[in-house]
């Protein structure tokens, strides 16, 4: 439910996800064209769908890794397929 503030600003329920090879992983920070993994590890994939929920509407689309998911990084970047 997106609910209006008095001081003229909106707030919704967003949870953010990734999904590579039927795991799912949160997210913590989404931008144009990179992401931030909320708990650093490796990943060893080259493409995922990102998920995005925003008060109960689902956005998912498919990415492809332009840079590798390590557990010294949270930070990854992707491109749209």
């Amino acid at each position: 439910m997106i609910s209006y503030n008095r001081n003229g600003t909106f707030s919704a329920n967003v949870k953010l996800n990734l999904y590579v090879a039927g795991e799912r992983f949160e997210l913590g920070q989404l931008g144009p064209g990179f992401a931030i993994i909320r708990e650093a590890q490796s990943i060893d994939a080259t493409e995922g769908e990102v998920e995005s929920v925003v008060d109960d509407k689902v956005t998912r689309w498919k990415v492809r890794f332009t840079s590798p998911i390590t557990a010294d990084s949270k930070r990854f970047t992707f491109e749209a397929v």
